[in-house]
């Protein structure tokens, strides 16, 4: 795809994937048959393609009752490289079916886990958006890193619900309590490096009505900037709004990326929110 393509052209093509998958997985939700035609998605945004199945499949676990035996074989055997998408895809499932997928996160791995709820949240403002934006109501969660996990995908829905537009997008980030804004920033952050189409211009007037929350904005497309890396696709737009935003080239993200993870336990409960706060203390450093 170009990367000459506006923001709404991206949104746009986002949905199409999305949906066309969900379609092929209505006809047949054996997997297997379908491998070939995710890995013929355009690169840019194959791995949205790997979100729309790992929904289907978890609502076909959901309904058979067999605690994702079929999820966890399409994310272990055919879908590591879009893991991020793929945990996402299943909190879409989650979200659909009004299931909290607290009590299911130990079985997954620490780095990958919560991303479930970013999926859970960004469904929720997607799909419930008087419920979630406008009455500001939230799944409870005694665990706060879920909690903000799920915010943080809500912020990403919000960038698309307001086309790109970021006074929009700014307006409706804060009329939520303040305590949420930092999580809020973060999903945008990831959404904006993600999706691009926004040209040199428009990035740096959305950093500059990023106002205190520069620093979350800038990790969110740090994140979306190392979920690309393993996707084995960084796009020219994602390396554009690191620049702008963190000062950072691609290169530098991931080596700053491999640094902090060789510092940290990996399969410790606390490794995702401590890969974050590592990015946002870099960036205020």
């Amino acid at each position: 795809m170009s990367t000459k393509i506006s923001v709404e052209g991206k949104m746009d093509a986002i949905q199409n994937i999305f949906l066309h998958v969900q379609d092929v997985f209505f006809e047949s939700p054996e997997w297997k048959r379908h491998v070939a035609e995710l890995e013929s998605t355009d690169i840019e945004f194959r791995s949205i393609a790997y979100e729309s199945a790992s929904m289907s499949i978890a609502l076909e676990d959901l309904k058979q009752g067999n605690q994702f035996t079929n999820w966890l074989q399409f994310l272990n055997d055919a879908a590591l490289a879009h893991a991020t998408q793929v945990h996402v895809g299943l909190g879409w499932a989650f979200a659909q079916q009004l299931k909290n997928p607290i009590a299911y996160l130990a079985e997954l791995n620490s780095m990958s886990r919560y991303r479930v709820l970013d999926g859970y949240g960004y469904y929720e403002g997607i799909f419930r958006r008087r419920r979630s934006i406008i009455n500001h109501v939230k799944l409870a969660l005694e665990d706060s890193v879920a909690s903000a996990a799920l915010d943080q995908g809500l912020g990403r829905s919000i960038w698309y619900l307001n086309k790109g537009i970021i006074d929009d997008a700014k307006n409706m980030i804060e009329a939520f309590a303040v305590e949420r804004h930092k999580d809020l920033w973060r999903g945008l952050g990831i959404a904006i490096a993600y999706l691009g189409g926004c040209n040199e211009e428009t990035l740096r007037y959305i950093f500059s009505k990023t106002d205190l929350y520069k620093t979350q904005l800038a990790t969110g497309a740090m994140m979306a900037l190392v979920s690309r890396d393993s996707a084995k696709y960084i796009s020219a737009d994602t390396e554009l709004v690191c620049k702008i935003f963190c000062n950072k080239t691609a290169e530098q993200i991931l080596e700053l990326n491999y640094s902090i993870k060789s510092n940290l336990d990996l399969k410790s409960d606390d490794a995702y929110a401590k890969w974050i706060e590592a990015f946002e203390n870099s960036f205020s450093s």
